[in-house]
């Protein structure tokens, strides 16, 4: 880059890589049943994903599920 004044004397600045997790940005949030059914038609987010794990119960999967992806889950508990 030029420094103002200083004639033909160029400085360099050197960027290493910049590692970002996008997993630092994405927090739960909230939105109505139709809200969320009406985004699921909308991106055809429902492709089903093969799952290999120890845990044995679903809601104890549920929980890991939601903790490790940052996100909320809609249905209230009973």
């Amino acid at each position: 880059y030029d420094i103002s004044g200083a004639g033909s004397d160029r400085s360099v600045v050197v960027l290493n890589d910049i590692h970002i997790d996008i997993m630092d940005y994405i927090v739960p949030a909230t939105c109505t049943d139709a809200e969320f059914r009406q985004m699921w038609a909308e991106f055809e987010w429902e492709n089903k994903v093969s799952v290999n794990t120890n845990l044995s119960d679903p809601r104890e999967y549920l929980a890991h599920l939601l903790k490790s992806t940052n996100m909320r889950c809609l249905t209230p508990e009973k």
